[in-house]
């Protein structure tokens, strides 16, 4: 009987000892049934946990959601929602972001970039995101935050801006990204990945920057990083009347050099880096003639070169540098001191194997004739607000053309060049180039 009792006791103590253990942390915790969690939230109407913010099921694109979150942006600022996860010890936070899809009132004009910070530090962004087109995958890496904010920022005005993070949960372990983002061409990113540099664009002694694969690349939210455009997506020339086929445009962003493109170029053997730099001309009626940029390369985090400010006016500048060795390049821009206007351009970006870069293989020396055909140049456009409005775009492929051109020089490649539709809208381009220049040259 003894021998019992005893067993008894030492069994109780048993489970009472266990229940005095800290409970094992959860593997994944969903934030839309974690209201506890909320320190602070600024958002039109009202918050959506486990559904939209407008208590509709939670739908971007062709996917639903049982679990996440649902808040609208604000007009004059950025909307977000805060999290206090500095008890949980998670490792990692990971959503499905865009614009509410279905919803019984009208969403359709919808457009929001997203935003993940962690203890005030941008930990990752999204490009803009349109209402009815693919969304965002985030994966982030959130060991050590202990407040995490999710953003949502108005693109073109906040009107049916409702956003929405499917599957808004943290982890333990990095979760495996959804079939829909990894499927073959589905989840690529020309401007985020680790895929080595196609072939075809680095095979010769010559390669231009817009042609190749960036491993990152970040730009002024609800703009592109354009390829052979300027960060409107239209062509890039100077005052000087300087064509440039290819290039890369961006938008500055707050923070020094927090505009940039990186470009992996390790074994390439590439020895030399040109271009052009400066605010390309514009033929749309936004003003940027307070433009005042500043352009920087980097090569393994080192300042190989930096202009000073370059303003909006002036004819684009050349440079170079040896980039003998670099294994990342980074192209980057920053505002001097505004980002107002900020449009700044790298005409031509090209590099060299044998270091011999020829002005023909950064401009053409082509007539306007020759780019768009024989047409009327005289300037019927003389003011730029008369010029139809080519507003920033998410894809190069909207609403543009190409029209083949090449680029000249030994090596040169043959290239697209983003155009505004039509032959009227072709000679609208023409007479305001040649206004512009007109202009500047008096």
């Amino acid at each position: 009987m003894k021998r019992l009792k005893r067993a008894l006791a030492l069994v109780l103590l048993l489970i009472l000892s266990l229940r005095l253990l800290p409970a094992a942390a959860d593997d994944v915790v969903y934030l839309g049934d974690r209201e506890d969690l909320i320190t602070a939230r600024e958002s039109l109407d009202g918050l959506g946990l486990n559904k939209a913010h407008s208590g509709e099921e939670i739908t971007v694109w062709k996917l639903s959601f049982k679990k996440g979150l649902g808040f609208h942006c604000l007009p004059d600022k950025d909307a977000y929602l805060e999290f206090d996860i500095s008890s949980l010890g998670m490792k990692y936070f990971a959503a499905t972001v865009g614009v509410l899809q279905k919803a019984s009132y009208y969403v359709e004009l919808g457009s929001i970039a997203f935003c993940v910070y962690g203890d005030g530090r941008l930990l990752a962004e999204s490009p803009m995101i349109q209402w009815g087109k693919k969304p965002y995958y985030f994966s982030v890496n959130v060991e050590g935050v202990k407040t995490l904010r999710l953003v949502e920022k108005n693109v073109d005005g906040h009107a049916c801006d409702a956003g929405v993070w499917g599957d808004a949960a943290l982890y333990m372990t990095e979760p495996e990204a959804p079939e829909w983002w990894t499927e073959s061409g589905s989840g690529f990113d020309p401007d985020r990945t680790d895929l080595p540099q196609p072939e075809e664009a680095v095979s010769g002694d010559l390669a231009y920057v817009s042609d190749l694969y960036f491993k990152s690349s970040s730009t002024y939210s609800g703009n592109v990083v354009g390829r052979d455009c300027n960060t409107a997506n239209e062509i890039i020339f100077s005052t000087d009347g300087k064509f440039f086929p290819k290039g890369v445009g961006f938008h500055a962003s707050s923070g020094d050099y927090t505009a940039y493109a990186d470009v992996n170029i390790e074994g390439l053997g590439f020895t030399k880096f040109a271009a052009y730099v400066g605010v390309c001309e514009t033929l749309s009626p936004h003003d940027i003639s307070m433009a005042s940029v500043g352009f920087a390369l980097f090569g393994d985090g080192e300042k190989l070169w930096e202009s000073g400010a370059v303003k909006f006016g002036e004819a684009m500048k050349p440079m170079e540098a040896d980039i003998s060795g670099v294994k990342i390049l980074r192209l980057a821009v920053r505002g001097m001191p505004s980002i107002s206007g900020a449009w700044a351009t790298w005409g031509g970006a090209v590099m060299s194997r044998s270091g011999n870069i020829k002005d023909t293989d950064i401009y053409s020396d082509k007539s306007l004739e020759d780019l768009f055909g024989d047409t009327d140049t005289t300037p019927a456009v003389t003011d730029k607000d008369d010029v139809t409005d080519t507003e920033p775009l998410t894809e190069n492929t909207t609403d543009t053309q190409p029209i083949e051109t090449t680029g000249g020089g030994e090596g040169g490649k043959n290239s697209t060049l983003p155009v505004i539709v039509g032959a009227a809208a072709a000679a609208a381009v023409i007479a305001a180039i040649a206004a512009v220049i007109v202009k500047k040259r008096k």
